[in-house]
């Protein structure tokens, strides 16, 4: 019935299949979980009897597509279809796309519906929600963001760095051009580049090259660090402005959705969406003016702690 939703996932799986996961990179993330994060895990059967039980008081789902629209199977355990309905927040998910599909609108409009609170991360969510189910919700601040980088700064891993570098942290492989202006501002500036992702064939001498194994602890370090970061990781932006870095946030020209809307959300609520470029652009050492993006910061962060306590205490 969908063509097009064959095509699509032939190409996802045949585009995971090449990519190689570096097993340092797992173990650093397993050992980070192992450190830092408390995790009791249930089967379904067991969850869905603790929920009900006085246990836990709420249950909050929230995360990058979380509630990704064009799914085969919206998973119910995404929208908490395991505990009582009084009981369910959704903070800051994020849909993915910037529409549902019709083979999706019953379901997802339904499990969303069942969710007294609702909130979500990007100006495009909201609108699809809105369309959907009528429901006004609100935009929340990432909950990266919910806390300082000094809070961040405890969960870091020390790496051995250069004394400047850029960072470039990319989920795919960007275009040449793009390539080609991360090498003009390397050459440009006499930095070293530190590569988190994907960018390969760089026309750079191999020693301003740094592939360090990175997981949660040793980003952070990365980022804090750097004194600059170019990325079209979502996250990437946000640790940067977190840390008070310059940065560019790149257009994911080669996915086949538009996902600009969860940084231009953010960018805009900032007032830098200046940041934001195409491809076809030479990246600068332009100041930011972060005493002023602070502030703003600080009040996007106090809205979304007081959705985020009403929520639970509701």
């Amino acid at each position: 019935m969908y063509p097009s939703l064959v095509i699509s996932i032939l190409k996802m799986v045949r585009e995971a299949r090449k990519v190689i996961i570096d097993p340092e990179k797992v173990r650093l993330f397993d050992e980070f979980v192992k450190t830092n994060i408390n995790q009791i895990l249930y089967s379904p059967n067991k969850i869905e009897r603790v929920a009900t039980s006085n246990a836990y008081r709420k249950f909050i789902c929230g995360s990058d597509q979380v509630w990704a629209t064009t799914t085969l199977y919206p998973d119910p355990m995404m929208y908490l279809r395991f505990a009582p309905r009084n009981k369910r927040v959704a903070y800051a998910p994020s849909l993915g796309r910037d529409y549902i599909p019709n083979y999706n609108q019953k379901t997802i409009k339904t499990y969303i519906n069942d969710i007294d609170c609702v909130s979500v991360r990007e100006d495009t969510g909201k609108k699809l929600v809105k369309e959907l189910t009528g429901r006004d919700i609100p935009v929340v601040a990432d909950p990266t963001l919910l806390i300082r980088s000094s809070e961040w700064d405890t969960l870091k891993t020390p790496v051995t760095l250069p004394e400047h570098y850029a960072l470039c942290y990319f989920l795919d492989e960007p275009s040449d051009c793009v390539k080609t202006a991360i090498c003009n501002y390397i050459k440009e500036t006499k930095k070293k580049v530190v590569i988190l992702g994907h960018v390969e064939n760089i026309d750079l001498p191999a020693k301003d090259i740094i592939h360090p194994s990175a997981g949660p602890g040793e980003f952070l370090t990365i980022t804090s660090n750097a004194e600059m970061v170019i990325t079209d990781s979502y996250h990437g932006m946000l640790f940067a402005i977190n840390y008070h870095k310059k940065f560019w946030s790149v257009e994911r020209a080669y996915t086949q959705y538009d996902q600009s809307s969860r940084q231009l959300t953010v960018l805009t609520r900032l007032g830098i969406e200046e940041r934001y470029v195409k491809s076809d652009f030479n990246f600068t050492d332009e100041e930011i003016d972060y005493n002023r993006v602070q502030a703003k910061i600080d009040d996007f962060v106090s809205y979304s702690m007081t959705y985020l306590k009403t929520s639970l205490e509701k």
